[in-house]
């Protein structure tokens, strides 16, 4: 079904929404706000009196449409058509121990971050945080130095919009990283593309690889579970401190009582039950659209008190020249992988790009709209599952979309 969105309002209301928050930053009027739904996400909502129905808001959101990018001739041939332009495959973790042993892998997004501040004249990096007030939130952020880096390492497992901070980013020509999932990253390209006259404020993007985002209600079963009030979090850590590391709570009675939880329970039995809808139709999980991309190497065994391991995908030349210099700088251990490694390590995301076309396609067949997404091979790797697969993709799509009601749009 073609189908064109004249509001962010809409786009919420068809669940396309993945909470970016890339909508609000543009705003000409400021008339969007983001507000965080329990179980879906964070949504913007609109004050008709300041709309000026300009369109920008839908220009660069990703939920409706994503351009993959233009895979070089360098590019591993191997890789192309399931993982898109991989230039380099590496494997290490960051240098710096303590920053290795916070990270929720190798660390490596934060010693690239670091590295970019220290050495290459940057003025920090645009990423999210645990709210001040509420560590069960995320708010955008810009880090400056070490210890912000660190007091916000880690990856947080909850909604989360980056892209509301473009706002941040200083107008007297300074450069920034970008740091987030390939969600958010495909709507930096697009404000990059709107916003011509800025678009060089962020001059490296990171992504981090992503099997969706989990609402609030996650984190609040993993606190039910724990016997923790969420009034009574003073610290909500996913993961981290070693690898995978534990899901921790620390409260605010003083208590150091064990509230915390295996990586497995928290997001194997809980918080990948609450992840949103439009990340059930994400074309790529990987960052395609950066210029580097991390996440963790799962074909290898998780030694007891191991701090931690990266996997690292060149996906530019200026991705490529940033991280041989911070190689050099000795900000992070990296060592080649081969292309194998990364569809061993990331098997579930591979799975879900190849049900992808059929899962698209019977939600046409429902009506209901679905997002545009060119340049991602979707059918050649729709045609890669067997029989039985390609079945379940259509038939299992339509099941689910009747049962749960997403084929018709939510009353706002």
């Amino acid at each position: 079904m073609s189908h064109s969105f004249d509001s962010v309002t809409e786009v919420v209301s068809w669940r396309l929404c993945l909470g970016c928050g890339a909508c609000v930053s543009v705003c000409p009027q400021g008339a969007l706000s983001l507000v965080n739904i329990l179980d879906d996400g964070l949504r913007p909502t609109a004050d008709p009196d300041k709309c000026a129905r300009c369109g920008d808001c839908t220009k660069v959101c990703p939920g409706i449409d994503i351009e993959g990018p233009v895979i070089e001739g360098s590019a591993i041939e191997e890789l192309r058509r399931a993982w898109g332009p991989v230039l380099e495959v590496w494997e290490g973790y960051a240098a710096d121990p303590e920053i290795r042993f916070l990270g929720s892998s190798g660390g490596v997004v934060t010693a690239l971050s670091l590295f970019c501040i220290e050495k290459a004249r940057m003025q920090g990096v645009l990423h999210v945080g645990p709210g001040a007030d509420d560590p069960l939130t995320n708010v955008a952020v810009i880090s400056r130095d070490r210890n912000e880096l660190l007091d916000r390492t880690g990856s947080r497992y909850a909604p989360a919009g980056p892209c509301s901070g473009f706002g941040l980013l200083s107008r007297d020509g300074a450069s920034f990283i970008f740091a987030g999932k390939p969600c958010d990253i495909a709507a930096v390209r697009k404000w990059q593309a709107l916003r011509r006259e800025t678009s060089d404020r962020i001059a490296i993007a990171i992504s981090i690889f992503c099997a969706g985002t989990p609402s609030t209600r996650g984190s609040l079963r993993i606190l039910e579970k724990l016997g923790v009030p969420p009034d009574r979090v003073a610290d909500l850590r996913y993961r981290g401190c070693g690898w995978p590391g534990r899901t921790v709570v620390k409260t605010n009675d003083g208590s150091d009582a064990d509230r915390s939880m295996t990586y497995q329970e928290a997001w194997g039995d809980i918080l990948s039950r609450h992840t949103q809808f439009r990340c059930r139709l994400c074309p790529e999980s990987t960052g395609e659209l950066a210029d580097l991309s991390c996440g963790d190497p799962w074909y290898r065994e998780v030694e007891p008190g191991d701090p931690g391991h990266s996997l690292v995908l060149v996906r530019t030349a200026a991705g490529r020249k940033l991280l041989h210099e911070a190689m050099d700088a000795g900000y992070v251990r990296l060592e080649p992988a081969e292309a194998s490694t990364l569809p061993r390590s990331q098997q579930s995301l591979l799975t879900r790009r190849r049900h992808l076309w059929g899962r698209l396609q019977a939600l046409r067949l429902l009506g209901v709209p679905v997002p545009r997404l060119r340049g991602f091979s979707l059918f050649a790797n729709w045609m890669t599952l067997p029989i039985l697969g390609k079945v379940r993709s259509i038939f299992g799509t339509i099941r689910r979309a009747r049962q749960r009601g997403w084929t018709r749009p939510q009353e706002m």
